[in-house]
């Protein structure tokens, strides 16, 4: 609803206010925020209406200067304050004179925030949440990144098959930065090519730490211990946190365990998908899985990876070797 907002806002032209740019998804962000840019401010005047503070610590009394003086032959100005952190951890100074600042914003003035992390609780949220517009960008549903990559290559003149572009997901990491930047050394491996094939995807793509644990589940599904510690000994070379593998492996796991739920209800490939988030192209694979584990087994399995993970970080036990034990004991498809 606030993105709806937003965008009707950039349509009318009636920007002043506050908005705070907020959320996982920087590519989204870094997108409407320049929307913004170039809506509220004259280009040719972006030296005498725009201002840009970034980090921690930044010089308030500059930016006070900067609300209280008049637009230069513009109706408004734009202020973009980025990581500040004034809305996770702010000093007791800096947060009197935001609270200040935000509850009397001059008609001319535009101030946007750009932060990944927010504490919802705290007042300064609260004050934007009352007088202002929150866009939160969270990181986008498979479904809608298959779509927005098929946008992105077409605008190339390239094409992929829906299944590849579900294939080509599972070797980037969530963000869309990241993702345009593996399609864009894709279009260019494939520049005398129209349609990316699969092939092109394994030549070029790196695999991101959830596309080998991915791998590495898939091989002890199959019982195959010596590819799956391959794969780990791969992750360990390069240095991928072992509490973000524990996590997608516990992840892996619960909906496992949603998946055998469901089926014992009756659920078909739709429900599973819309109730797990699980995408079409893996519905199979998950069912499949879930058939080499009774659910008393999942959730003991689920207890262990909370174990682990608490042992891991009380320090009570080293992490690699913590989840190596795990997957000698849990990992395998043993009922």
């Amino acid at each position: 609803m606030s993105l709806e907002v937003f965008k009707k806002r950039l349509k009318d032209g009636s920007l002043s206010g506050i908005y705070l740019f907020c959320g996982q998804e920087d590519f989204l962000k870094d997108y409407y925020i320049n929307q913004l840019r170039h809506a509220a401010v004259d280009e040719t005047l972006k030296d005498f209406n725009y201002y840009y503070f970034e980090g921690k610590g930044i010089d308030l009394r500059q930016v006070e200067d900067a609300v209280e003086s008049l637009p230069v032959m513009a109706e408004r100005k734009l202020l973009v304050i980025k990581d500040s952190e004034i809305f996770k951890s702010p000093k007791a100074a800096d947060k009197i004179f935001w609270e200040n600042c935000l509850g009397d914003i001059p008609s001319y003035v535009c101030i946007a925030f750009y932060e990944k992390e927010i504490d919802k609780r705290s007042k300064l949220f609260n004050i934007i949440k009352k007088n202002g517009l929150i866009l939160e960008f969270k990181f986008q549903k498979i479904v809608d990144l298959v779509n927005w990559v098929a946008r992105v290559l077409k605008s190339y003149h390239k094409n992929m098959q829906k299944e590849d572009i579900y294939y080509f997901l599972q070797h980037c990491d969530a963000g869309m930065v990241g993702i345009k930047n593996e399609i864009d050394k894709l279009v260019h491996f494939a520049a005398n090519k129209e349609t990316i094939s699969r092939k092109d995807i394994d030549a070029v793509c790196s695999r991101s730490v959830e596309s080998r644990v991915f791998n590495m589940i898939d091989a002890l599904m199959e019982n195959k211990m010596q590819q799956a510690f391959q794969l780990l000994e791969d992750m360990k070379m390069l240095k991928e946190p072992v509490i973000k593998i524990l996590s997608l492996l516990s992840k892996h796991y619960a909906d496992l365990l949603k998946v055998k739920l469901l089926l014992e209800q009756g659920a078909g490939n739709e429900k599973i998908v819309s109730e797990t988030g699980v995408p079409h192209f893996a519905v199979r694979k998950y069912i499949q899985q879930s058939y080499g584990f009774s659910i008393d087994r999942l959730h003991t399995i689920l207890k262990e990876c909370l174990k682990i993970d608490s042992d891991i970080k009380t320090g009570k036990i080293n992490d690699w070797i913590a989840l190596e034990t795990f997957i000698v004991g849990y990992g395998v498809n043993k009922k």
